[in-house]
């Protein structure tokens, strides 16, 4: 019951799968959670928490920190076995994937580069498709089906790290063949995607933030693309745009916020082309009118002839036009 003394115990005797209950004896059961995916040995052990805690927050807290099941109390055995299996199966996702990868890095150890290559590279000749899978992640979220939220997000890290060690492995077998432009290219490619899984896990933890302490907004979307513009992650800001206008796409908020991200990432087109849409949603949108006039250097007139609705703008989140005035 000592979160300490498990901790210790798991550095030293592998397990299959972790039952951890909350509170322990030192330290919160979420507390414990966290510290066991910052342990590289232990990061992946699949964790199943069982607590008298059901509010939607600490459910969410639980995901956040990578929780793989979260059983109430009082459970039945059914309930609390059909959690554990669904637990180990997590950690088999992409069996087949992991099965190639250390074939890879078999053939790498026996000096076999060229083969070696080829092994790696049919792992990443498909898309990476855990992008997908945290969108998957995000939009059962929204919908409180925490279960698959669950899976959606563990898809999504098992992939990413499955194409993160084949390029590893890739730049490995280059250099072993002496070709040392292929080997920077290959760790270049490894560095990008390590850096985009703590991208995602970052963007995972806002959108989480964004449904708890901001439930009541009409679009946690757009909310979660202004927080990450803010914190400087542009591209990512545009992509949590992109995925708002799919709940509310005549939101003017939301396409003037596409707006400011783009001019920020050098896309005057465009950052345009978005505007424009915002002010023909609503042609009375002050703060739109003034980044019209920035991108266009002129007042914003309606076409000739249109029937353009106006009205005051919409209760959606607008990011300010402080920073680029």
């Amino acid at each position: 019951s000592s979160g300490s003394e498990a901790i210790d115990f798991l550095g030293a005797q592998r397990v299959d799968l972790i039952v951890l209950d909350s509170p322990l004896e030192d330290m919160d059961g979420l507390k414990f959670l966290k510290l066991l995916r910052l342990n590289m040995d232990l990061r992946d052990t699949p964790v199943v928490m069982v607590t008298q805690e059901g509010q939607k927050d600490r459910v969410l807290e639980a995901i956040a920190a990578g929780v793989d099941g979260y059983v109430l109390r009082p459970y039945s055995q059914e309930t609390f076995s059909r959690h554990m299996l669904r637990a180990l199966k997590l950690e088999r996702l992409a069996e087949i994937e992991q099965t190639q990868l250390l074939e890879g890095k078999r053939l790498l150890a026996e000096g076999k580069y060229d083969d070696a290559i080829e092994a790696f590279e049919e792992l990443v000749s498909d898309e990476n498709q855990a992008q997908k899978y945290y969108d998957l992640g995000c939009k059962y979220l929204m919908r409180q089906k925490y279960g698959q939220a669950i899976i959606a997000f563990k898809k999504a890290v098992k992939i990413n790290e499955l194409f993160a060690e084949a390029y590893k492995g890739l730049a490995e077998a280059y250099k072993g063949r002496g070709d040392l432009d292929g080997y920077k290219t290959y760790l270049q490619k490894a560095a990008e995607t390590f850096a985009y899984f703590n991208r995602m896990e970052e963007t995972k933890e806002l959108f989480i933030e964004v449904l708890k302490y901001d439930a009541g907004c009409p679009n946690p979307y757009n909310t979660l693309g202004v927080k990450l513009r803010k914190n400087g992650d542009l591209p990512g800001a545009l992509h949590a745009y992109r995925q708002a206008l799919e709940l509310t796409p005549d939101d003017e908020n939301i396409h003037f916020n596409m707006a400011k991200a783009m001019f920020f990432m050098g896309d005057n087109k465009g950052a345009q082309e978005a505007i424009l849409k915002a002010l023909w949603i609503n042609p009375n949108f002050a703060e739109g009118r003034k980044l019209h006039i920035k991108l266009f250097g002129r007042e914003f007139k309606p076409p000739k002839g249109s029937t353009l609705p106006g009205g005051p703008p919409s209760t959606g989140t607008m990011d300010t036009l402080q920073d680029i005035e």
